[in-house]
């Protein structure tokens, strides 16, 4: 019988930085509810659950020498304000030898870095919309010859489809990039729109060990498919997610590849992987996130759901997966 477990959940919340909970421009942070159904779940299974909060407060009780007596830090926390964010905590606890889960700092920055991401996936012939990066407004007319339109313009270290937006003309490729300049302060990712379905698959485990939890549709309700999946999509009740129904050659595609980058990246424990489908069933890569939300409607937990996998049991293999690791030296 494997050991109950003393679990810290690392996690930070728009609250912690002054963010107001009620827009859409900063997404990517846990919500409470979300932590408090994780530390329920664990809970529910036999272990012990504290939480730990975000990278100011560990710090601090790091220092302190105040930091709980635990078994290994479920890490969900994201940072803010830098393309470095999301190693902040692993890069922490790797300093001072506490077992987490989750993908380390190298692979958390890389996957967040959204243009070296597809860069990637082009070496494994993973098919991903054509694309360039826009650092100045000069850069605009080289998208607008370099890259189809319409397109989608977003922020190149952001998730949760913050800043996501979608651009029809020249004269509003340039407004919609001084908009999204002057909020994030960062490079823009200049993307092809692809007309069409929008899929994700859940992934577990890692290596040669990883596999596949299932693979959703995300549909606005009222519609057959979506336009685009906005933040404020995520974050409201606009949209729901329905086991995919694709031709099996396709689906089973896209499980592949998104297994092979999980691996090739070296993404620990668990990911979601963010695909669009045109009219012509080809396949397209969006992004590969190994700090994906799993809360009972996010795309994850669908993914388990429609796959009769227990998500209680899902977030404790992850935890297990990542002890083992890390008991055998293969954390890093």
């Amino acid at each position: 019988m494997r050991k109950k477990l003393c679990i810290g959940i690392a996690y930070d919340v728009k609250e912690d930085y002054s963010i107001s909970a009620e827009g859409f421009l900063h997404c990517d942070f846990s919500m409470l509810f979300e932590i408090k159904m994780i530390k329920e779940l664990l809970e529910e299974r036999g272990h012990s659950v504290y939480l730990l909060g975000n990278y100011q407060k560990i710090n601090k009780m790091l220092l302190d020498g105040e930091f709980p007596k635990i078994d290994i830090v479920m890490n969900t926390a994201e940072g803010i304000l830098s393309r470095n964010r999301e190693g902040w905590l692993p890069s922490l606890f790797e300093i001072n030898n506490i077992p987490y889960s989750g993908s380390d700092a190298y692979a958390l920055n890389l996957t967040l870095n959204k243009l070296h991401t597809k860069i990637i996936a082009e070496y494994l012939n993973i098919p991903t919309p054509s694309y360039c990066k826009i650092d100045c407004i000069d850069d605009i007319k080289i998208a607008v010859r370099s890259v189809k339109g319409p397109w989608i313009l977003k922020p190149n270290y952001e998730g949760s489809s913050s800043g996501v937006m979608f651009v029809n003309s020249e004269e509003e490729l340039k407004q919609t990039f001084q908009k999204l300049s002057a909020e994030y302060q960062q490079p823009l990712l200049c993307e092809t729109y692809i007309e069409g379905r929008e899929f994700t698959v859940a992934l577990l485990y890692d290596g040669k060990n990883t596999k596949t939890l299932g693979t959703v549709e995300i549909i606005r309700k009222g519609e057959s498919q979506i336009g685009i999946f906005s933040a404020e999509d995520k974050y409201s009740d606009t949209c729901t997610k329905i086991p995919a129904v694709l031709p099996g050659k396709i689906i089973e595609d896209m499980q592949e590849s998104a297994q092979k980058l999980h691996q090739f990246l070296g993404c620990k424990d668990y990911s979601r992987t963010d695909y669009r489908v045109d009219m012509n069933g080809q396949y397209y890569f969006l992004e590969i996130t190994p700090l994906p939300n799993v809360d009972y409607e996010s795309g994850f937990a669908k993914c388990c759901e429609y796959s009769k996998y227990n998500l209680g049991k899902v977030l404790e293999e992850i935890l297990y997966n990542a002890l083992k690791r890390y008991k055998n030296g293969q954390d890093r």
